[in-house]
């Protein structure tokens, strides 16, 4: 009985399933260290040490974290595809002062999610729309919100310091910063966190009147050691440094070294333990300066560690590893640089110092030629802010104004970014964005693509948001290591998880809907800072109406079309004499047809080709779209059980196999529908459906098979229960995340048909009549007195169901706890059902 009780005792510390190791670096070394293993353990969680050798983790499998304040070490890629959580150390001290394990998202050290060491707080001035975006922003990009202001809040967001909120911080002398929205929503439009001084109250910079001169230029250490792929180095006598120790180091020969440079390197590689070798399959570490040859690819396709000579000489001048892909220019270079670049002349303005060298090699890098002088047969001008002469000469001459986020970014995904991406020519006011210049880092999947492809890699069935959902596994399934597109995904990296919803404030409140109203927010405000963009190039820009007096007719021309207008606007298209004529919209197909393509991946990481086969398919007539309820025609290469793929059937569309979206782009023509209707014999097997029973049912629906109904669904559901959500408010029900929280319920009508209509008549006409009956023949085995909770089997949600039952019980209905096979059943089907074999016992 002790032993139990014991056990038990265990069982419930908050950190009793945490096997973790720390990475020291600069920030976190000696007592800090000492501090966080000893609040972790005395906590029930279990300390795995570094390899004392190579001081690298032995066996990343043995781990469920990683403590560290920097995704910067050589384990780091290993534990997210091994599903290791990699948080910084305010996870422990959030954890133990919430008394449980909070979600560690919100924690990660991953530079992707700039925002993960903020918590915001709205002031009562800011409109209820734009603090949900706010929150939903902040929560996307790793933050935290807070409804209340506390001593963790690190900004404020206000209007004005007069504020009740800002008031407070300042009489309790909090640490918190008072900001305009301005800042948060140029941080989002960046993705990247800049200065807030400019929009500090209580006399923001951006606001002012009159310009209070140069914009200040505070730069930052993210370029250091790496502003060009190939520097010299002073090396007068060996070092000994520690980096290389026990590590297998090849010089390639396209690094075109002296005998006296090589011989150099290789002594202070000898002296700091390491062994030069002359075999590819030798070698831990590949120095090289191009990303060809097959010595290259064959040390990328094994996973070594692949740098460039900066990279090398970075480690030697610092003694300190660093990924050769968290800085661009450590990493090798395409031979000839970027498709797209070797036609345009670039130009930098407004950036200095080592953000200027580092500009200049990188547009080199690419395969532009660089200017230092701006003249008028340059294509592009890369500016740290829009206010100076060059960026007005630009205008005047038509030259793309362009961040360095460009430039960065289409490096980093080895393809030319489209400029129609509002973040690449947003300047905000007040601000050099010389200050984040050098955190974009490489994007290895990108790499893998266009240099080392793997032969053996299996082809993605779908991209990560449209991940197939999972089948419900056994409890006796071991976590193992899984591929890196697993489907059972707990990492903080941002591609892959799910949404955090614990938040160190207690009053945090937000979730995946503020999340989506804020990226649908700026998702429909992008063709306008396109449009506004477009119009401030043409001579005289917008601020001077467009045209300039000096103009023939004295009149402003009118305003540029967006790309993604509706068919029947005016379209430019070129006449034979070469000058470009109205196409009227007489000549413009109608656009009637609504496709969604899921399950097949043809468009990843390939803007350009996806722009380009949309704009096609749109010329036919037929638009891509991710909404449901807008759906008529279902592309996939198979039935899958991706939440496009099940929510999408509610609309009963036409399903094709992918040879439908291969014969429209081809014979630019539409073919008959049914001569491509998806066949998958064995798709339909395993899920128990026929898919045309399913379209058939789907259309006496009417996207209503879960009207009336509540069903509610844990945190823990394998796929995110945003998922779940969607798919049953497509087929017309409500979902209710449930965390053990009493909440209204109630019985679903007998009689569906005397249902009182908008006017209050309760007497239906004969067609709908039918309609219902039609509806009704589909859920006759819906009792009306059943509430659904769709669970997973984890410790947590299983706590869950006898809070669920008494709520069920108390509204008089039969409580039933199911795993989510049973609702994707229900929905692909489209056909309401009940099985023993769905029911969850505890």
């Amino acid at each position: 009985m002790a032993n139990n009780s014991l056990i038990d005792s265990l069982s419930d510390r908050i950190f009793s399933s945490v096997s973790f190791t720390i990475i020291e670096d600069g920030t976190l070394q000696g007592p800090d260290v000492a501090e966080i293993k000893d609040d972790l353990t005395k906590n029930g969680a279990r300390f795995v040490p570094l390899d004392s050798q190579t001081g690298r983790v032995d066996d990343i499998r043995r781990l469920t974290h990683i403590i560290s304040n920097t995704s910067d070490f050589p384990d780091y890629f290993e534990a997210m595809d091994n599903f290791v959580h990699v948080v910084k150390p305010m996870w422990v001290y959030a954890s133990i002062e919430k008394n449980k394990a909070v979600n560690p998202r919100a924690y990660s050290p991953d530079p992707v999610l700039f925002l993960s060491d903020v918590i915001v707080s709205c002031a009562q001035d800011i409109p209820e729309g734009d603090k949900e975006a706010i929150m939903g922003g902040v929560l996307a990009m790793g933050g935290q919100f807070s409804g209340a202001v506390t001593k963790f809040t690190t900004h404020v967001v206000a209007l004005s310091d007069d504020a009740d909120m800002c008031q407070l911080a300042k009489s309790k002398n909090l640490r918190a910063k008072l900001v305009l929205p301005h800042w948060f929503d140029d941080c989002l439009r960046l993705g990247k966190k800049i200065r807030e001084e400019p929009y500090m109250h209580p006399n923001p910079e951006i606001l002012r009147a009159i310009s209070p001169g140069p914009i200040a230029y505070y730069g930052n250490d993210a370029i250091t050691g790496a502003t060009e792929p190939m520097p010299t180095l002073s090396l007068k006598e060996p070092r000994v440094v520690q980096v290389f120790n026990e590590k297998k180091v090849m010089l390639s020969d396209d690094l075109r070294l002296s005998d006296r440079i090589r011989t150099a390197i290789e002594e202070i590689l000898k002296a700091g333990n390491a062994e030069v070798v002359s075999s590819v399959d030798e070698a831990d570490v590949f120095v090289c300066q191009y990303r060809d040859g097959s010595n290259y690819v064959k040390a990328s396709q094994k996973g070594k560690e692949v740098g460039n000579l900066a990279w090398l000489y970075y480690l030697i001048t610092h003694d300190k590893w660093t990924s050769p892909m968290r800085r661009l220019l450590h990493y090798p270079v395409p031979r000839n640089g970027i498709p797209g670049f070797q036609k345009y002349n670039i130009s930098l303005s407004n950036y200095v110092g080592d953000a200027r060298v580092y500009l200049e090699s990188l547009a080199a890098a690419c395969g532009a030629h660089f200017t230092k002088v701006m003249r008028q047969d340059n294509t592009h001008l890369v500016t740290a802010h829009s206010q100076s002469e060059k960026c007005d000469a630009a205008r005047e001459w038509n030259i793309h104004l362009v961040n360095h986020l460009w430039l960065e970014e289409s490096f980093a995904q080895c393809q030319e970014m489209s400029l129609t991406n509002p973040r690449y020519t947003h300047f905000p006011a007040r601000t050099n964005l010389g200050d984040v210049v050098g955190q974009t880092q490489i994007d290895r999947d990108a790499v893998e693509e266009h240099f080392f492809p793997r032969p053996a890699r299996p082809v993605k069935e779908a991209e990560v948001a449209d991940a197939e959902l999972p089948v419900r596994s056994t409890p006796a399934a071991k976590k193992g290591r899984k591929p890196r597109n697993s489907l059972e995904v707990q990492t903080p990296e941002v591609e892959r998880s799910r949404d955090g919803k614990e938040n160190m404030t207690p009053l945090s409140t937000g979730g995946r809907g503020a999340k989506n109203k804020a990226l649908n927010k700026l998702h429909d405000l992008a063709p306008d800072i396109a449009l506004y963009e477009k119009e401030s190039k043409r001579k005289g820009g917008v601020i001077h109406g467009g045209r300039r007096a000096s103009e023939p007719d004295g009149k402003p021309k009118e305003p540029l079309k967006r790309s993604l207008e509706p068919e029947d606007q005016e379209e430019d298209h070129p006449a034979q004499n070469g000058r470009k004529t109205k196409k009227t919209k007489n000549d413009a197909p109608a656009a009637n047809l609504k496709l969604m393509l899921s399950g097949d991946d043809r468009w990843l990481r390939k803007p350009k080709k996806e722009t380009e086969d949309k704009n096609k398919l749109r010329a036919l007539g037929i638009h891509i779209t991710d909404k449901p309820t807008e759906v008529n025609i279902l592309c996939a290469p198979k039935i899958i059980r991706t939440k496009k793929f099940v929510a999408a059937l509610s609309n009963a569309p036409a399903v094709v196999n992918t040879k439908f979206l291969d014969y429209c782009l081809k014979e630019k023509k539409i073919p008959d529908t049914e001569e491509y209707a998806l066949e998958d014999k064995a798709g339909e097997r395993s899920q128990g459906i026929k898919i045309r029973e399913t379209i058939a049912r789907a259309k006496q629906n009417r996207h209503h098979l879960f009207r009336d109904w509540q069903i509610f669904v844990t945190e823990g559901v394998k796929g995110g229960w945003e998922t779940f959500r969607d798919i049953i408010e497509a087929n017309g029900g409500a979902c209710h995340l449930y965390k053990g929280r009493a909440t209204q319920v109630s019985k679903r009508p007998r009689n569906r048909s005397a249902t009182i209509d908008a006017d209050g008549d309760e007497e239906m006409t004969d067609e709908r009549q039918d309609e219902e009956a039609e509806l009704e023949q589909n859920r006759k085995d819906d009792d009306g007195e059943s509430l659904y909770l769709i669970s997973s089997d984890s410790q947590e949600d299983v706590k869950l169901w006898n809070k669920f039952r008494d709520m069920a019980k108390k509204a008089g209905m039969t409580p039933r706890v199911v795993e989510p096979n049973w609702l994707l059943h229900c929905a692909m089907a489209q056909e309401i059902g009940f099985e023993d074999r769905w029911e969850m016992k505890s």
